[in-house]
């Protein structure tokens, strides 16, 4: 009797430990995972996975534009894009896209060179100088503005220009200057050495202070196919970014070194300073609901001050990974 009990529980041991096994998470993908990202703090976030090239091609784009037109041509299964664009680009695909979770939270800072200012109200018939206009950056100084009592284009006048290098390249050259710069040139401008170029004002606080809510900058999005279709890839890209988001933000100084080899920045010392400002993150699991959350008030945000910066409609609950 003895006998038989014991190869009874050896046998539900046996049983649980291979059940243990089946659950474990998959390593390997069934084919390469297309990815694009942006030469930022969202490529930033995905410098572990650049080495797997047995997993994933990634490219990088300067422009989110680039990255736009291959999610809609179906050329990528994963892109990391500025958080407008979630819903922009599911509404353009007829809801072939799924928001997976917010990548990067808030990074834009407004600075001065030689510029006294301390309240946002002093902001008024000023001009700053930045880049994004009909992007994340425009809107979320729009609602700041508001916020404050101040109405863009009206009481603060905003100077388009084509990319942030060339708000630095002004912030830094012309004295009396004021820019909304995201890191890692904010890092970039304050690590200059040029007298008088401070940080004025950190918007993602404004933001929070607005809202009652952190400001997502950049979101990963998947088509809605891969997600479906590869659950196994899926999961291992998750795994991995995951692992990729903890390396850079707990060992910063050994991701600065990675993130300069990538091309992302071109001074380690800068590159680590950077790091903490981009708030690269990933919401998965038990977190997964907070992402979503933020995502959602992000875009009823954005619709209310223009419906077109969500593609004209608020997206319906489809677009959020679940």
């Amino acid at each position: 009797m003895k006998k038989i009990v014991a190869l009874g529980l050896a046998l539900i041991l046996s049983l649980a430990s291979l059940a243990g096994c089946s659950q474990k998470a998959p390593e390997n993908v069934t084919e390469t995972i297309n990815v694009a990202a942006l030469n930022g703090p969202t490529g930033m976030a995905m410098v572990n996975l650049m080495d797997m090239e047995d997993k994933y091609d990634i490219t990088t784009y300067q422009a989110p534009a680039d990255v736009t037109a291959k999610v809609i041509s179906g050329e990528v299964d994963v892109a990391a894009v500025p958080s407008n664009l979630a819903a922009v680009l599911y509404n353009k695909t007829e809801g072939d896209i799924v928001a997976i979770s917010p990548i990067a939270l808030g990074m834009l800072q407004i600075l001065g060179n030689n510029v006294d200012i301390d309240d946002v109200s002093e902001l008024a018939g000023k001009t700053i100088v930045a880049s994004g206009q009909g992007g994340t950056p425009e809107y979320v100084l729009e609602k700041v503005l508001s916020d404050n009592g101040l109405t863009i284009y009206e009481d603060v006048n905003v100077e388009w220009v084509a990319n942030h290098s060339e708000v630095n390249a002004k912030l830094l050259n012309q004295e009396g200057t004021i820019a909304m710069i995201p890191e890692p040139f904010v890092s970039t401008a304050l690590s200059s050495g040029q007298e008088g170029v401070e940080d004025l004002f950190d918007l993602n606080e404004l933001w929070e202070e607005s809202t009652g809510c952190e400001l997502p900058m950049g979101v990963l999005i998947a088509k809605k196919s891969f997600v479906q279709e590869r659950e196994d890839d899926f999961k291992v890209l998750l795994n991995d970014l995951q692992d990729s988001v903890d390396f850079v933000n707990d060992s910063p100084a050994e991701a600065a070194k990675v993130i300069v080899e990538k091309g992302f920045i071109g001074n380690e010392e800068i590159a680590e300073a950077a790091i903490p400002g981009c708030h690269i993150t990933l919401y998965t699991g038990k977190t997964s609901q907070t992402g979503m959350e933020m995502l959602k008030t992000f875009n009823q945000i954005l619709f209310d001050l223009d419906p077109a910066s969500v593609g004209g409609k608020m997206p319906d609950e489809d677009l959020y990974y679940q």
